[in-house]
């Protein structure tokens, strides 16, 4: 069976990309088009803000950070105790 065609193909493929040694392309790749699409929040000019601040550059990118940190914090907080069950829940498997 060819390479290619094996159902480990993608698992193979990625082991291989973070091989020790191996240059971090597909990182670099993913950071420069963040930045690429941070620059571009800056040229193209937000035409219909709907509240005061959010005319102001990189506010919705530094409100989802927020809210995300917020919801981090409220999972681990609020909600991961709610769930969360004893070591030995499930017995001895």
């Amino acid at each position: 069976m060819p390479y290619d065609k094996r159902p480990d193909f993608l698992g193979r493929f990625l082991a291989d990309q973070l091989a020790p040694g191996r240059p971090k392309v597909w990182r670099n790749a993913f950071l420069a088009l963040l930045a690429l699409i941070a620059i571009l929040g800056l040229v193209i000019p937000n035409r219909h803000p709907h509240f005061g601040v959010d005319a102001y550059p990189f506010f919705w990118p530094i409100f989802g950070l927020v809210m995300g940190l917020i919801l981090i914090f409220a999972v681990k907080k609020i909600i991961q105790p709610l769930i969360k069950r004893p070591e030995d829940h499930y017995g001895d498997l």
